[in-house]
């Protein structure tokens, strides 16, 4: 039989590709890390990339306001 992964050439009764070493075996193999995992996991990368953005824009604010302080640009 052929490896779905790397279509290397391994026996029928193979549990692991001899070739790529990936589990040919769904029962072996470990639950993908992409898969589905709600609408609040979902939700809180949303949340937490906005904060980070946030905070950002905070920090490049703060130092355009004391770069043009410290140059006498601000009243």
């Amino acid at each position: 039989m052929l490896c779905p992964y790397c279509k290397g050439e391994i026996p029928d009764d193979a549990k692991k590709c001899m070739n790529c070493g990936e589990w040919v075996d769904p029962a072996y193999r470990k639950p993908q890390n992409n898969e589905q995992q709600g609408c609040l996991a979902g939700m809180f990368e949303l949340f937490a990339s906005v904060t980070w953005f946030a905070l950002l824009l905070i920090i490049a604010g703060i130092a355009v306001y004391l770069f043009l302080d410290w140059n006498g640009l601000v009243n």
